[in-house]
């Protein structure tokens, strides 16, 4: 299942999930037009912390909508409650993430503001204090489904609900003077607005088994530059979470990035003002956002 934030005039927007016909199921829209469910999610977090019942709840939605077929489908399409993929604007999948965590692989891990969070096709602006050029990471995000503090590997592997795509965007660190500390100096380079582009949507988990074993490709204007796996390291997802468990809480609708190793396709892609950058999971989804 394929959750996603559908840009509206509501602030928080709405929320979608994929069909294989290519069409955004509006979630907020579809009880009142389809008679399997009476639930109103108002959030793709909300779906995420129903737990299994709310997934099932929307597949059930699902499962309506392919069934509508004819006069009733056009009607659908006409209401909104079907809307077109390649024409519908989308915001990151969770609007607001209460938390947006990066493990580093070189570095304790670090925190990116919510306020940085934008979606898929975003356009981002370089800051134009900026002396040196930009640099983009991609990287494999876990999204967590239930609530879970100080938990071993197996609880917090549970919690995961899903994964999504996060570009970690920096600007270049500032020198490490004395009164400089080495937060700091991430804290300024990592939290500019849109410095953090998430998406297209959320993957639940049944349909990634092998997350760590996923492999990607990035291009810049439509070159491939790198691929490879795009979640490394010794250590399962599960063991990473546990670990950070021990210092964090976790909630549902947060993140935790994992950052790649420096290979070909971790290594942090310089780009420009024009460029569009896109990380590419082949046949499941793709996160491109252009820079300004």
């Amino acid at each position: 299942m394929k959750l996603l934030t559908i840009d509206c005039r509501e602030v928080s927007g709405r929320p979608g999930v994929m069909l294989d016909s290519a069409e955004i199921l509006d979630l907020v829209a579809a009880p009142s037009t389809l008679s399997e469910s009476q639930w109103i999610p108002q959030s793709v977090v909300s779906v995420l912390a129903a737990g299994e019942d709310g997934l099932e709840r929307i597949g059930r939605l699902m499962a309506s909508a392919r069934r509508t077929v004819g006069i009733d489908r056009e009607r659908l399409k006409t209401e909104g409650v079907l809307l077109p993929y390649n024409t519908t604007a989308l915001m990151a999948p969770v609007r607001r993430p209460g938390l947006i965590l990066v493990i580093a692989t070189d570095s304790p891990a670090y925190i990116k503001s919510p306020n940085t969070a934008v979606g898929s096709d975003a356009s981002v602006a370089i800051p134009s204090s900026i002396e040196e050029n930009l640099t983009c990471s991609g990287m494999l995000a876990a999204v967590i489904g239930r609530p879970f503090y100080q938990s071993g590997p197996d609880e917090a592997a549970a919690a995961v609900a899903g994964y999504t795509l996060l570009l970690d965007l920096s600007l270049p660190l500032p020198p490490a003077t004395a009164p400089l500390t080495e937060w700091r100096r991430y804290w300024e380079s990592k939290q500019f607005p849109g410095s953090c582009p998430i998406g297209p949507a959320i993957i639940t988990k049944d349909e990634l088994p092998n997350p760590t074993e996923l492999s990607a490709a990035v291009r810049i204007n439509d070159v491939v530059i790198g691929s490879g796996r795009l979640c490394g390291g010794r250590l399962g997802i599960g063991e990473r979470l546990a670990d950070l468990s021990a210092h964090y809480s976790f909630r549902p609708g947060d993140l935790v990035a994992m950052e790649c190793s420096a290979d070909d396709i971790g290594r942090p892609r310089t780009v420009n003002v024009g460029d569009e950058y896109t990380l590419a999971l082949p046949d499941v989804m793709e996160l491109a956002v252009t820079f300004t």
